[in-house]
């Protein structure tokens, strides 16, 4: 049982090894990663050829591979290279995998140096290894042409979180016998749910339990000869129906084919311009000012994720937002992986830092007074939680960079004017657009108006920063509610948060910047003249949760209302969707989150596996507002 001052369980124990000639052993499992013989060849013979590859690459839509234990990446590893040599030009791969026990970097680096031939792909896929924190961990290859998502979780937590149909299934987890929790019976129902029809699902095991599971659940088993010394493994094909999907209030966007708008140009905007890229697709931007021109346009900023000690769907959700993000702006101009520090106030606050530090992955870690001191320049008044990944963003750089060559209609989005199969945009200026399938509202503050005729409600939050000389002697990032980093000669201190939706003025502004200042804990941060300063204002939702999802639909309090209140679940029955979309309520961290719900939203759309938990997205859908309200009254 978990005491109450422990930890959260916010992330999964990596696997402990044993290291043979023939490669890595699990411990506790007593069994090897790969075959002794030839790993690589037995994944090719076992997995890929049984499963009927490369011939089951297609060009129509994406080739979707879900697979059970995910252990050294070997199998992915196999299959990307595969996909690379022999795959239509226009193919694209989803692999989707579960893994409990995630390996760390170091021990993934070793276990695939054995496969010197696989040394290109295995370098890009360690450079980007999964943090080993409970939930989805989606990484990108290939500009978009292959996505990995890896599930740290059991497995049979894992896959009710998941929702898509399956081309193939690679069977890689450890055997039943050394590891029977996995091989669990209703994990063959959710291997049912998310196949394909006539999908393959194979391994190296020909335990009974596990030919009685796939056939009970619908597929076809049959013994084929074995790799190596192996005698037999299995091959079988599913042929039963999938369960009815059971209703559900935050479902996901219905997939648009046709042309869609992005009201928008921010990081919330060009992050969905560059997740519908991934898929070879466009979309039309609209955003007075062009891009970067609102609340993400700031000259700095840092980048740090919301730190909350609690294994909620949510802090799952926003805690892989920030990891995808910090990897995906890594390859471009516009983000420095400083690191930064958090400073404790108090003897409490030091407290649940350091529990943080437990907590989280080994990209966190406390620091006494001494060491933050040494590291940061700023001690805390009691220590600081280093966050290594986290870092110095310039948005007014990174935002274009993201968004490529899109071109944006520098104009101001007044109404949206539902028509037959979509929506007409009408500018303030009179000028029309369109009609779209769908649009997406990711245009913060500004669309508070557009949001409220869907019954969504935005609070805006005036904040600004300014750059002051200062000889002060701050040798990385600090953040303590409010934040300071030095540029050049420069220092950067930020950030007011007022709630109303005009920037201060300037000088009652540059007064409250100056006593962040003075308060920073192990301070204070001494100032002179102010050089520069930015204001902007942001935009939060009631819960401080982001909205990414689609807006409720007609009809939602109707269908609903009986369920919220504590009675049934209504008989299945689609709302028609009406195509309209939001993404924001970021408050001070579109950064840090609009990348992955970016991409999760675009998934949806493009009828693509998502990449977080469904609990996840639901916990952070547009539709949780309206049915709150129901549940309240």
């Amino acid at each position: 049982m978990t005491e109450a001052n422990d930890p959260q369980p916010l992330k999964r124990p990596h696997a402990v090894l044993d290291w043979a000639e023939t490669g890595p052993v699990a411990v506790d499992a007593g069994d090897v990663y790969f075959s002794t013989e030839d790993g690589l060849a037995e994944t090719r013979s076992v997995f890929l050829q049984a499963a009927g590859f490369p011939e089951r690459f297609r060009s129509d839509r994406p080739t979707i591979v879900a697979e059970l234990g995910f252990g050294t990446g070997l199998n992915f590893l196999a299959l990307w290279d595969l996909f690379v040599r022999t795959a239509p030009a226009d193919a694209r791969l989803h692999f989707v995998s579960v893994e409990g026990f995630p390996l760390r970097t170091s021990d993934a680096e070793r276990a695939l140096s054995a496969f010197p031939e696989l040394q290109t792909l295995s370098d890009q896929l360690t450079d980007v290894w999964p943090s080993p924190h409970t939930g989805a961990h989606r990484r990108v290859f290939e500009n978009g042409r292959v996505m990995l998502t890896v599930f740290h979780d059991l497995a049979e937590t894992a896959l009710s979180n998941m929702a898509f149909e399956a081309d193939a299934w690679f069977l890689d987890g450890f055997a039943p016998a050394k590891n029977p929790d996995m091989w669990a019976t209703d994990l063959f129902s959710e291997l049912a749910r998310l196949s394909a029809k006539g999908a393959p699902a194979v391994t190296f095991t020909v335990a009974g339990a596990v030919r009685r599971g796939l056939a009970a659940a619908g597929f076809s088993v049959e013994k084929k000869p074995g790799f190596g010394r192996k005698r037999e493994r299995l091959e079988a094909i599913f042929t039963g129906a999938q369960p009815a999907r059971a209703p559900t209030p935050f479902p996901d966007p219905a997939p648009i084919d046709g042309p869609i708008a992005v009201i928008g140009g921010g990081v919330a905007a060009a992050s969905l311009v560059k997740a519908f890229g991934y898929r070879g697709r466009t979309v039309d931007v609209f955003a007075h000012g062009g891009w970067a021109s609102g609340a993400s346009g700031a000259p700095r900023g840092l980048l740090t994720p919301r730190l909350e000690l609690s294994d909620r769907p949510h802090n799952r959700a926003l805690l892989a937002a920030f990891d995808y993000a910090r990897v995906m702006f890594g390859a471009f101009e516009g983000f420095e992986a400083t690191g930064v520090a958090r400073l404790a106030k108090d003897e409490a606050g030091a407290a649940r830092l350091a529990q943080l530090a437990e907590a989280l992955d080994d990209e966190f870690s406390f620091l006494d007074v001494d060491a933050a001191q040494q590291r940061c320049g700023l001690g805390g008044q009691q220590g600081a939680l280093w966050m290594h990944g986290a870092g110095q963003i310039q948005p007014e750089t990174l935002v274009p960079a993201l968004a490529g060559d899109a071109e944006v209609f520098d104009t101001r989005i007044a109404a949206l004017d539902p028509v037959a199969g979509g929506w007409r945009l009408q500018a303030e200026s009179g000028q029309t657009y369109g009609p779209y399938a769908g649009v997406i509202l990711a245009g913060g503050w500004h669309q508070h108006a557009l949001l409220s005729a869907t019954g969504l409600k935005l609070e805006p939050s005036a904040g600004q920063l300014a750059l002051f000389e200062s000889d002060f002697d701050l040798r990385a990032p600090a953040a303590w509610g409010g934040y300071a980093a030095r540029l050049g000669e420069a220092l950067m201190v930020g950030a007011t948060h007022v709630k109303r939706a005009e920037p201060e003025a300037e000088e009652e502004a540059e007064a409250a910047l100056r006593t962040l200042a003075q308060d920073a804990p192990g301070g204070p941060v001494t100032l002179g003249a102010r050089l520069s300063d930015w204001s902007g204002v942001r935009a939060a939702v009631a819960d401080r949760l982001p909205l990414a999802g689609a807006a409720a639909p007609k009809g939602f309090e109707e269908v609903w209302r009986g369920h919220a209140k504590g009675g049934p679940a209504p008989a299945h029955k689609d709302l028609n969707p009406s195509g309209l979309m939001v993404l924001g309520g970021f408050g001070a961290r579109g950064f840090a989150h609009a990348p992955l719900l970016a991409e999760a939203l675009v998934s949806a759309l493009c009828d693509e596996p998502a990449p977080m938990e469904r609990a996840g997205l639901a916990s952070l859908h547009p539709a949780r507002l309206a049915w709150r309200a129901l549940r309240r009254g």
